[in-house]
């Protein structure tokens, strides 16, 4: 079972899963008005963030707790990356279709911040595979990985936040929760990391000393 849920075979069934969640939802939302496609857009982010979430901690859940479900979505992470990235696209069209329809009503800081979002989010993506990956060196490769996944996480919380704030939606108040679990698991796991490694240098010192 495992087998048949990896690499590419688990990315397009995720895919499926995203784009059957989205096209469910279109009989309900109203593409006349920009008031009316805010229910799609809002709705393909929800759909797309559990995908980024688990690419965002699989590291650190099986640094903190290893098992083989951890081992398997840690080997799969890219994949899951991959479906948060085709979750968006989702998002992106829905965004782009109000944008040329009835103009872009977002301020200055919100469209700032989406296109800091989707430069992230492309070059995550391009990266991923490795045509786009090998002029970079291995450690060019994880700092820009590691800021591009900080910055849509910060992202995120952001927008999460304020709405959490602004309209107190229980959606909202739990996305904003999991998401500030998500970045305490990576603090835990590297907090363990550091603490084995200081363990692991000390005992090679006592061996040394001996």
């Amino acid at each position: 079972m495992e087998k048949l849920l990896e690499s590419w075979r688990l990315f397009w069934l995720l895919a499926f899963a995203i784009s059957a969640a989205n096209c469910l939802a279109l009989p309900f939302t109203n593409f006349q008005s920009s008031r009316g496609t805010v229910f799609i857009i809002l709705y393909s982010v929800r759909c797309a963030l559990p995908f980024f979430l688990v690419a965002f901690t699989a590291s650190s859940l099986a640094t903190l707790w290893p098992s083989r479900i951890t081992r398997w979505l840690l080997s799969n992470r890219r994949y899951f990356g991959l479906a948060f990235a085709f979750g968006m696209g989702w998002h992106l069209t829905f965004v782009a279709y109000t944008t040329f329809r009835f103009g872009n009503h977002l301020n200055r800081t919100a469209t700032t911040l989406d296109l800091i979002g989707l430069a992230c989010l492309l070059a995550l993506t391009l990266t991923s595979f490795r045509w786009f990956a090998r002029p970079l060196s291995p450690a060019t490769w994880r700092r820009l990985h590691r800021t591009g996944v900080y910055a849509i996480w910060l992202l995120a919380t952001y927008i999460y936040l304020a709405r959490a704030r602004d309209d107190e939606d229980a959606f909202d108040i739990a996305a904003l929760s999991i998401l500030v679990a998500a970045w305490v698991l990576r603090v835990a796991a590297w907090a363990r990391i550091k603490f084995l490694r200081r363990s692991r240098d000390r005992q090679v010192r006592r061996n040394s000393a001996n």
